[in-house]
């Protein structure tokens, strides 16, 4: 299922429909290179790729089912496989600037668990923000690393 969320910004932990999202962090680095192309598959000056991609290893080192990288007109997503919702983290460009980014997790689906007052969501997500949040504040080539209410 491809991950379809605007980086429009809503409440932290705000479910649009049924997406859950985690607090923007964005931040600077010159290690995650613009891939020539890559934004034909996402918008134009839109990147994210390497990003993405490293995301998707990092997370996989840490114990997570990262999936391959997916592009949409908004950037870049990684899927992490979850029951009964689907997780992602969005991974783009955020600015004028080859060296400023932005990611966040969001959660989507579980309309049964929710219904059935089970819904899991919102831990599953906050527990993949953190291993996000963790990966980028280990990394010596990120710099000013903030947090932002989504």
């Amino acid at each position: 299922m491809p991950c379809k969320v605007p980086w429009a910004r809503a409440p932290v932990g705000s479910t649009l429909g049924i997406m859950k999202q985690s607090p923007l962090l964005e931040f600077e680095s010159s290690a995650f290179a613009v891939i020539p192309g890559e934004d034909e598959e996402t918008n134009p000056g839109i990147f994210g790729k390497s990003l993405a991609q490293w995301l998707a290893e990092q997370l996989r080192a840490a114990g997570y089912p990262a999936g391959e990288v997916i592009a949409e007109d908004f950037g870049w997503c990684v899927p992490v496989e979850s029951k009964p919702h689907s997780l992602y983290v969005a991974c783009a460009s955020a600015g004028e600037r080859p060296d400023q980014w932005r990611v966040f997790a969001f959660a989507e689906g579980g309309v049964m668990a929710r219904l059935l007052g089970k819904d899991k969501s919102a831990e599953s997500l906050a527990h993949l923000f953190a291993a996000v949040r963790r990966c980028l504040e280990s990394t010596p080539t990120v710099r000013a690393l903030r947090e932002e209410a989504a």
